[in-house]
Order: structure tokens, then C-alpha cells, then sequence
């Protein structure tokens, strides 16, 4: 299997179990048993996010959150939180 890289914020069950190697309902599953995060949009919609999906599919290649440390001491997350630039590696 080659390595994850995400190129979209979302992606479907589908989509995740295409790129897994797994049928859907074993996305549905792991979703359902808390081990891979997703947010369901509607009754019949659900979503996950890029990073979780990287998670699954090749742990070791996510890439740690960047935290700023201001001389005042206070934490800057909006630096550690902003939406990274999804492009093919």
C-alpha cells in the first residue's frame, strides 16, 4: 500500500475504505467503535476528516502539531490549528 497523503479536508466511508483495502461497513464500524472519528452531517451523511483518516492509514507519516510559545508566555493555537495546505507529496 503506498503512503497516505491527504488532498481534501473530508472524505467518505467509501473513500476511506477504498483507500484501507476494507468494504465500507468496516469504516462504519471503526467509526462506531470510537477508533476512527468522524462527523456525521445527516441522517444519512457522515465525514472524516483528512487527519483522521491519515491516522489510520499511516501513523507515523502524520506530521505533529506545531505549537507557538509567545514571549509572554501564552500559547498561540491558531498557528497549530490553521487548516494545512492539502497537496499530493
Amino acid at each position: 500500500m503506498r503512503p497516505f497523503r491527504p488532498t481534501k479536508p473530508f472524505y467518505s466511508p467509501a473513500e476511506v475504505a477504498e483507500f484501507a483495502g476494507v468494504h465500507p461497513s468496516t469504516i462504519l464500524n471503526y467509526i462506531k467503535a470510537g477508533k476512527l472519528y468522524a462527523v456525521k452531517l445527516s441522517e444519512r451523511t457522515i465525514r472524516i476528516p483528512a487527519q483522521a483518516v491519515w491516522l489510520l492509514l499511516d501513523p507515523e507519516a502524520v506530521p505533529l502539531p506545531e505549537i507557538v510559545i509567545r514571549d509572554d508566555a501564552k500559547v498561540d493555537i491558531r498557528e497549530a490549528d490553521r487548516e494545512r495546505d492539502f497537496v499530493d507529496a
